[in-house]
């Protein structure tokens, strides 16, 4: 569904970007085009010179034609021509007409330079009375054709056009994935702000609650009827351990959304494996863990020195969250057993970290659900920490898998790459 909305917004994003563009070529086409005009507009349709024309009837009541100063001068700041036609085709007047320019016109000559040249000269024409006026410009100043323009406007844009055409397509392609991804990273901070206020305000209760269950337990200790001893003892117990689980469950999820969107502060360090698996362990059977469950921790001589480079807190929760998953999923108890061996595969070469129980185990649907990437949006049926354990594990790079193993109980398998001859 998500991958469907981000596809509507980059669709709706280009179609928007796409007529943004559109406009904004626009603009800079007639920024270039008016800039480089210098007023020869006026001059285009002869509209102008047409009103500078002079007409004189002489005593024999024919009409002489002739032009204003104004008029002249006009044409002599575009360095052009002028002449004006009879309905015979002949030139009856005319103003600095060039020499290759002829002085009688067909039908046929009159429709062609109208719509394109005279020789090679831009002309525009204008109809007065009975006679045509003519107005010319010198040779490469125009170009004419359904549209005029300075040669100069032109040539200026096609050197821009390229430019904005590679421009468009380059906004185009980065542009919406640039967006989306700016929002997607906008909600993602959002969230991980959102999961660490909560994780933050959950502390301060969890605190009271486990400190009440803890003066609860003394004070169980300290009664007289064994019954009511009991009773209490019990209720503290499990207030302990549900939240216990709570904080976990706060943990985890902050750790996993800092993990999945690279927010958080990770260290990179020499961390001495066989020492710290002992102290994550310790640290849960010292929160009170019931004598059902029996933890076994299986090192040789030969890896009590192996170290790797990683986050020391990361590993932890990657540790005990393996141990709290067989914990939380047996409440009958079972027997957990932590080891490090060396492995030597063909394809691979290093330490295989195993957690592993003997209780009820897991589905084929769960094991799949397991192996197979998973998405933050979702949360697993096992909880976030089977999914943390992946993610610690990929953070440093680290193969990771489960399985049932000969008692029909959870294993994981972690395996941690070394060097030929380290172990």
């Amino acid at each position: 569904m998500r991958r469907l909305e981000n596809f509507a917004k980059i669709i709706v994003l280009t179609i928007l970007m796409t007529a943004v563009m559109l406009v904004a070529d626009l603009i800079v086409i007639t920024y270039f085009g008016m800039k480089t005009d210098s007023g020869l507009s006026k001059l285009l349709t002869a509209l102008y010179l047409s009103e500078e024309v002079v007409e004189t009837v002489t005593e024999q009541g024919e009409t002489k034609y002739s032009m204003s100063q104004q008029g002249l001068d006009r044409i002599d700041e575009f360095q052009g021509f002028a002449f004006i036609l009879d309905n015979a085709g002949d030139v009856i007047w005319s103003y600095q007409l060039p020499d290759d320019v002829p002085e009688h016109y067909m039908i046929k000559d009159i429709v062609q330079f109208t719509r394109y040249y005279l020789n090679d000269y831009p002309v525009y024409t204008y109809i007065i009375d009975d006679v045509v006026l003519v107005a010319g410009l010198p040779r490469q100043t125009v170009w004419k054709y359904s549209l005029s323009f300075q040669i100069s406007t032109v040539n200026t844009l096609l050197s821009v056009l390229p430019v904005l055409f590679l421009i468009n397509i380059i906004v185009l392609l980065i542009g919406p994935f640039l967006i989306i991804k700016h929002d997607a990273h906008k909600r993602e901070m959002q969230r991980t702000s959102w999961i660490a206020g909560v994780s933050h305000d959950i502390r301060t209760p969890l605190s009271l609650v486990l400190g009440y269950a803890e003066e609860l337990l003394h004070t169980a200790g300290d009664s007289v009827e064994s019954s009511e001893k009991e009773s209490a003892a019990g209720k503290a117990q499990m207030i302990e351990h549900q939240a216990i689980r709570i904080k976990t469950l706060v943990t985890n999820l902050n750790t996993s959304n800092k993990l999945t969107y690279g927010m958080g502060v990770w260290h990179r360090e020499k961390v001495l494996l066989p020492a710290l698996i002992r102290e994550s362990i310790c640290e849960i059977v010292n929160r009170g863990l019931d004598e059902k469950y029996d933890i076994r921790v299986t090192i040789p001589q030969t890896l009590e020195q192996f170290c790797v480079r990683g986050d020391r807190e990361l590993i932890k929760r990657m540790i005990e969250n393996l141990v709290n998953n067989a914990i939380n999923h047996n409440p009958q108890g079972c027997a957990i057993r932590v080891s490090l061996t060396c492995r030597s595969l063909w394809i691979f070469r290093g330490i295989q970290l195993e957690v592993s129980d003997n209780g009820c185990g897991v589905s084929e649907k769960q094991l799949k659900s397991f192996r197979s990437s998973s998405k933050l949006d979702k949360l697993p049926e096992h909880g976030l920490g089977i999914r943390l354990v992946r993610q610690i594990a990929s953070f440093h790079h680290w193969r990771v898998r489960f399985s049932r193993n000969h008692t029909g109980g959870f294993c994981c398998r972690i395996f941690i790459k070394v060097l030929v001859g380290n172990c």
